[in-house]
């Protein structure tokens, strides 16, 4: 199983990943769980390929790697694969988990939203990350735009209120995986 954590860049994906990643842990009867970051497939793809456009998403060869390392990792290490990416362009959404469900694997998609002031502050009090800043603050209007309504019309997505303490949100997701 593949639980994508989706959102804003800045809405506290990597956070709650881990907070899931723990509370999967101690639920009775759950699968062991991991995180897969698909930025590290966007890093080595640096190394050897120019990204013309800065953002390594718009590669077909990162999409196409991120869809295979997921399905080799979720086939030879079966369980709860977490996965913490923010993925705003619908079409780059519909090639990774549709790639991923006609190989078989079951996709559940959580997109934590919040309203563009409070994300806008977030990223601004942000002190772990502060190179991301601006990265971040540039691409808030796209993901404000484009992520809430995923809910009502993508394939096993739900919405979570990101205002909510990330041990909440783990929480929420988590109750949805258990349904």
């Amino acid at each position: 199983m593949i639980v994508w954590i989706n959102g804003a860049f800045g809405a506290g994906k990597t956070t709650t990943a881990a907070h899931l990643h723990e509370a999967v842990q101690e639920a009775p009867d759950m699968p062991e769980a991991r995180q897969f970051d698909p930025e590290y497939v966007g890093y080595l793809l640096r190394k050897f390929v120019p990204v013309p456009s800065g953002d390594f998403q718009d590669l077909r060869l990162w999409r196409e790697l991120t869809v295979a390392t997921l399905s080799g990792l979720d086939r030879e290490y079966p369980g709860i694969w977490i996965v913490p990416m923010t993925l705003v362009n619908r079409q780059y959404r519909a090639e990774i988990h549709g790639g991923l469900r006609r190989l078989g694997h079951v996709v559940h998609h959580a997109v934590l939203v919040l309203p563009e002031p409070v994300l806008r502050e977030r990223i601004d009090n942000d002190q772990l990350d502060t190179g991301a800043r601006e990265w971040r603050q540039d691409h808030v209007a796209s993901a404000v735009a484009e992520l809430p309504g995923l809910a009502t019309t993508e394939l096993d997505t739900h919405a979570v209120d990101a205002t909510q303490p990330p041990e909440r949100v783990a929480a929420e997701i988590l109750l949805r995986l258990t349904k």
